[in-house]
């Protein structure tokens, strides 16, 4: 038995040897140290449904139940997303859906002199995909990595196919469509009536919610495309969050030090789409 399949072992002898709440804390415990790749192994081993959404770092998958789940995880496939890396491109077909654990993903619109800016960001509470799976023409859109990390995917006939069978999966992946139906035109009202300090703070905020980690992986220029605003503003904003210590920065990175302070900040667009996500969860 190699290492990797002793500790996996371990984990769901930890997890069957207690009760049910047991085992659900016990699995939540371990999950951190699961990467996809493992839960693609504990799949294939038939864990006990409430262990294995536990262990599920998609706040969608985690939130189905078992018998939903199970139809789904023969054809989940973990796949490892770099930053920068475009996953649909709008002269492109949707082969994938991607359910993003650790990896943040955006929708960018692309204007004819080669700006672009964000319209959504998806990370672990979500889906990429929606247009395929509700049968909508090519994206119009760019769907590009904007934190490196982990996500697990499925063929879209696939995942249409259990979509059309109705029931828990349906419901659930409708309520994500009005979530991000909520998200698109929050963001649209946050663009054209808040200045863009405010816009920045909810952004960086959005982005610590998915990636859960205060260190964050961006340079100004990334924020300022995604933002739609010139990089000296977002320079600019970010020397000022600085000086009063909410943040740091250096080459390539940006800490956020003060949450709070943050939050009291933005505007009124992040509680929004918070409770928006929530509902969905």
């Amino acid at each position: 038995m190699s290492a990797f399949e002793s500790k996996n072992e371990r984990a769901l002898s930890d997890t069957c040897r207690v009760g049910e709440r047991g085992r659900v804390e016990a699995a939540l415990g371990a999950r951190q140290a699961m990467s996809a790749e493992t839960l693609m192994a504990l799949g294939r081993k038939s864990v006990d449904a409430i262990s294995l959404n536990a262990l599920l770092a998609n706040k969608l998958l985690a939130a189905l139940p078992g018998d939903s789940f199970e139809r789904l995880l023969p054809h989940l496939e973990p796949a490892a997303l770099s930053a920068g890396e475009d996953l649909y491109r709008s002269d492109r077909g949707v082969p994938y859906a991607y359910f993003p654990e650790s990896a943040v993903i955006s929708q960018l619109h692309v204007l004819e002199d080669g700006n672009m800016t964000e319209a959504a960001m998806i990370g672990r509470e979500g889906l990429v995909g929606l247009s395929a799976l509700l049968n909508a023409s090519l994206p119009t859109y760019w769907t590009r990595v904007l934190i490196a990390g982990s996500a697990l995917r499925i063929r879209v006939d696939i995942l249409k196919q259990e979509f059309g069978r109705g029931g828990a999966l349906q419901r659930t992946l409708l309520a994500y469509v009005g979530a991000r139906i909520t998200q698109l035109s929050q963001r649209a009202v946050c663009s054209g009536r808040h200045k863009v300090g405010e816009r920045l703070c909810c952004w960086l905020l959005m982005l610590h919610d998915r990636v859960g980690e205060d260190q964050l992986q961006l340079t100004h220029e990334i924020i300022a495309s995604h933002l739609g605003v010139r990089r000296a503003g977002i320079t600019e904003i970010a020397n000022a969050l600085r000086d009063r210590g909410i943040i740091a920065y250096n080459r390539g990175l940006i800490r956020i030090i003060d949450r709070q302070r943050l939050e009291a900040v933005v505007c009124e667009c992040y509680r929004m789409l918070g409770r928006s996500a929530a509902r969905v969860m």
